[in-house]
């Protein structure tokens, strides 16, 4: 993921009043691995749950990383 890509993600969590240690909270993590996450690590309970929050598809608010649904056979 590039760093443009990952300012959006962190800019629409602000918009809606979540930051990444909320996120971690609602998913008893640390702060420190939802922001290896949003670095590039994959944890698809980590980027669904902020997929959701931003009401997004995980395709959507991470593309390249899960086929849409246009692209499944």
């Amino acid at each position: 993921m590039d760093k443009q890509h990952r300012e959006w993600l962190k800019a629409q969590l602000r918009q809606r009043e979540w930051s990444l240690a909320r996120v971690a909270r609602q998913l008893n993590l640390s702060r420190a691995a939802v922001s290896m996450v949003l670095a590039g690590r994959r944890s698809q309970r980590v980027e669904g749950f902020i997929a959701q929050v931003l009401g997004l598809t995980v395709a959507e608010a991470w593309p390249g990383r899960y086929p849409s649904d246009k692209e499944r056979v």
